[in-house]
């Protein structure tokens, strides 16, 4: 689990840079993100997909979904798929 973290704490920037795009159209955009994804025997991401968000832009989600499918896990013990859930909270800096 903190290896996950850490990988996603490093492509933060990336979910990040979506979440800018967004704000462009919207600029009150806040909300939260739950992606639910599948890491590989390679440490790749083999499906991800929504589960959840207030966020209601699919500009954003989908973004998100594309940037998180190019991410590089450690490969998982026993060479076994392992399951994720995550959510992204998503809010202006000052803004609550």
């Amino acid at each position: 689990q903190e290896s996950i973290a850490a990988v996603v704490k490093k492509n933060m920037g990336q979910v990040l840079f979506c979440y800018e795009q967004g704000l462009q159209s919207d600029p009150k955009l806040m909300g939260r993100v739950a992606v639910d994804f599948v890491i590989g025997a390679s440490g790749r991401v083999k499906t991800a997909n929504l589960n959840n968000s207030t966020l209601h832009s699919q500009l954003v989600e989908s973004c998100i979904l594309m940037r998180l499918k190019t991410w590089k896990f450690p490969t998982p013990e026993g060479g076994l798929d392992v399951k994720v859930s995550y959510p992204f909270m998503l809010r202006r800096l000052g803004s609550g």
